[in-house]
């Protein structure tokens, strides 16, 4: 089906509806249920390995693009765990974030930090994520395992910081 608009009035209208960044993380555990954690130089808090969803790209093959890039991990591209809506997050605006199946790996497994954009890594245990990731941040993630756990998708919504 057609549009009764022309190109440019088309190009016009789609010009003026919201967009919404797009990032995507992995949950990676090692055989003791920690999860790794990854410090980034350009925010105080910690993260999980993972970044922003390209354009032209799903946010699957983003998170697993970005775990090579940031920590050197070629994994397989587990299944969507959960997906936040972030709405009127400051400067950042609305936001959609996906978190995905990381797997297990050995805990000695070698992980290479990416210098242009992280500090650090540290594996942390579900009950103990608070101590480098926001509260917010670490109640996704136990979500996240718990929906790993039971097979299912989880989604949250942060409106202005506000968790529903």
């Amino acid at each position: 089906m057609g549009s009764y608009l022309s190109d440019q009035e088309l190009r016009e209208f789609i010009g003026t509806l919201p967009t919404r960044r797009m990032a995507a993380s992995a949950i990676i555990r090692d055989e003791n249920g920690r999860v790794l954690t990854v410090e980034p130089n350009y925010k105080s808090e910690w993260t999980l390995p993972g970044g922003t969803v390209e354009a032209g790209e799903d946010p699957r093959s983003a998170c697993f693009r970005e775990v090579v890039e940031e920590v050197g991990l070629h994994l397989p591209e587990g299944r969507m765990l959960l997906i936040m809506h972030g709405l009127s997050m400051g400067m950042w605006g609305d936001s959609v974030a996906f978190l995905y199946d990381g797997g297990e790996i050995a805990s000695d497994t070698e992980i290479t930090v990416q210098e242009e954009e992280l500090l650090s890594y540290r594996w942390v245990a579900p009950q103990d994520l608070e101590t480098v990731l926001s509260a917010g941040m670490s109640q996704r993630i136990r979500d996240a395992l718990k929906a790993l756990e039971q097979g299912t998708v989880v989604e949250h919504v942060v409106d202005g910081g506000k968790h529903s």
